[in-house]
């Protein structure tokens, strides 16, 4: 078998790295060595030169219709991006040598040259002429897992599933990878299967008992998810990420006190449990106990999964953490974080800690995505994008959820006046376009309608809404629905075809939200479920009404009040799952707006944590 020092290999990496004439070069050079020119001859072949091909293969010593000389025109051809052509050899190949051969051949494409897409060509031809070899779909999901696109992955959900029926046994890792596939669709009646048949052989198997309970949490029954990880913890007691995951599954079901004892267990077990301490942390700001849970926060800069392009991970490059020292004659950079929501919620605490900083004779720039940046400019001054500088050479950086912290933040201390503002050009330009078809077909209100966040998003399962469960909201008479996420054009379009009155300008968003910021202030007022439009309206002072899952993010605590937007309303789950009374309510609200005509009474912000 070819090994990476061989000319196969040296021939095709230089054709991956440097084109067809470095490789051919290369392969001429091999045949002046003593290297047998049918290489170079199938090099020639797999690009289309076949009068150099046939000359080649003249001096040969006779490969013309072996297996191998197959696989080698079908490695080459696919890293010139020749997919039929490749396909097609794959087959011959398939057909010419043994199923052994053909065995060895796909290991070396994917253990040495991790040849993804040669080895999917030829593994899926070696799967028609041995349909009962289990080794073709498990090699096939290796392959597969590598190569980008929608495509890819339902071939291999596809392939594990074969795998799976054909041996479940190919590889202890199977279960896992099919669970997690069928996961990412949100099948989760596949995902409890396998889960269940590898529990019912190992009680212990902790990352199965998680996955279970995973899709269990997603199927609004978080009771049975804490079930399945007490049971895992009964089969392999004293792991502090089952403990945790126990807590997180109270907390779910609203079970406050159990879960905050259970996380504070997890963390006696693992002190440096990141996301046990974050879990918990966020319970204590529920609950208002911030001098705690503001330092216990920052558990969550300690991440190790964040990619190299993350803002956190950017921002450690360029400079240390601050953390309180003196800041004399230096420069502090304050940079966005997590979500945009999370950016618009916090930037608040900017104007006091810039002061501060001022005061001791220091400087504060405010550093943030460039979609928000020009909006937070006109909030304050000294503001850039981090994608476009200038960043300068600052001498400290401090994440923007951190601020609390460094300002010891207490819950009295939240005000929920109106800070942001939308540009006012923008903001006239927005007026038009909301009203421009009122003369054809007058409405008595215009809403903005957020419905789905972002599925990398921990809780987007909890926290978006089907569309469909928004009927009786999409219903009103005299309403008219202007969508604020870009891209959900699938669901915009069921929209229409049901005859609802939606009117999707997120084409239009050329300045990202200082467009969407003009959009919402020309609007009457906004239905959203927890995502960044809530605060945007929010902060805008802009009726919003905010429709919330059981649990929902710390932010809105426990009850309907809230005292981070004064303009915001909140209406919760009775039960997890429950949006049918929460979509009921806000169309009730929305009708007795538009029957009265005049803005929306801002009912829902009061104290913190006031039922």
């Amino acid at each position: 078998m070819a090994t990476p020092a061989d000319p196969v290999y040296l021939v095709w990496s230089l054709l991956c790295e440097q084109g067809y004439d470095a490789a051919q070069q290369c392969a001429v050079a091999l045949v002046h060595e003593g290297v047998t020119p049918q290489i170079h001859a199938d090099l020639c072949a797999s690009a289309g030169h076949f009068e150099q091909a046939y000359h080649s293969a003249s001096l040969g010593q006779g490969e013309s219709t072996s297996g191998r000389r197959y696989a080698r025109l079908a490695l080459f051809a696919d890293a010139q991006g020749k997919q039929d052509v490749a396909r097609h050899y794959s087959q011959l190949a398939v057909a010419a040598q043994s199923e052994a051969q053909t065995i060895e051949w796909m290991a070396w494409l994917i253990d040495h040259c991790r040849a993804y897409p040669a080895a999917a060509h030829l593994l899926r031809a070696y799967a028609q002429r041995a349909p009962h070899d289990v080794l073709a779909p498990w090699w096939l999901a290796v392959a597969l897992a590598s190569m980008p696109g929608a495509e890819a992955k339902a071939e291999r959900r596809e392939a594990l599933a074969r795998a799976y029926a054909l041996d479940p046994a190919i590889h202890p890792l199977l279960p896992l990878h099919l669970a997690l596939a069928y996961r990412e669709i949100r099948d989760w009646d596949t995902v409890e299967r396998v889960c269940r048949d590898v529990l019912a052989k190992n009680p212990a198997d902790t990352e199965m008992a998680w996955q279970l309970s995973h899709a269990q949490w997603q199927r609004n029954d978080a009771a049975a998810a804490e079930a399945t990880m007490r049971a895992v913890d009964a089969a392999a007691p004293g792991n502090a990420a089952v403990i945790a995951a126990i807590g997180q599954y109270l907390g779910e079901q609203a079970r406050y006190a159990e879960s905050e004892a259970t996380l504070r267990a997890a963390l006696a077990l693992d002190p440096h449990a990141v996301q046990a301490a974050v879990d918990l942390a966020d319970l204590e700001l529920r609950r208002g106990d911030w001098s705690n849970a503001w330092p216990r926060f920052e558990a969550r800069l300690r991440r190790d999964d964040r990619e190299a392009n993350n803002v956190v991970t950017v921002m450690a490059r360029l400079c240390p953490r601050w953390r309180g020292e003196p800041l004399a004659g230096r420069t502090l950079v304050v940079h966005s974080e997590q979500g945009n929501g999370d950016d618009i919620q916090m930037v608040r605490f900017l104007p006091e800690l810039a002061a501060r900083v001022n005061d001791e004779g220091g400087r504060v720039v405010l550093a943030v995505r460039e979609a928000l940046q020009p909006l937070f400019a006109r909030f304050y001054a000294d503001c850039v994008s981090i994608e476009a500088g200038p960043l300068g050479k600052p001498d400290y950086a401090l994440p923007m959820m951190s601020m609390p912290h460094l300002l010891g933040v207490q819950p009295e201390q939240v005000r929920g006046a109106a800070y942001l503002q939308a540009d006012e050009q923008r903001l006239a330009q927005w007026q038009a376009r909301v009203r421009a078809a009122d003369a054809q077909q007058p409405a008595r209100l215009h809403v903005g309608l957020v419905w789905s966040g972002s599925p990398t998003h921990r809780r987007d399962g909890k926290r978006s809404i089907p569309f469909a469960s928004l009927a009786p909201v999409l219903a009103l008479p005299d309403v008219v629905f202007h969508p604020l996420t870009p891209g959900l054009t699938a669901d915009v379009a069921a929209m229409m075809a049901q005859g609802y009155r939606i009117r999707d300008l997120t084409g239009r968003y050329d300045a990202g939200f200082d467009d969407v910021a003009a959009h919402v202030a020309a609007l009457d007022a906004v239905v959203t479920i927890d995502s960044a439009p809530l605060h945007l309206g929010g902060a805008l002072g802009r009726p919003v009404l905010a429709m919330l899952d059981h649990v929902s993010h710390w932010s809105w605590g426990n009850a309907e009040t809230q005292p981070w937007y004064d303009s915001v309303e909140l209406y919760r789950q009775p039960e997890p799952g429950a949006w049918a009374p929460v979509v009921e309510r806000v169309a009730a609200r929305l009708r007795a707006l538009a029957h009265a005509g005049s803005p929306l009474p801002h009912e829902g912000a009061r104290a913190f944590g006031r039922a």
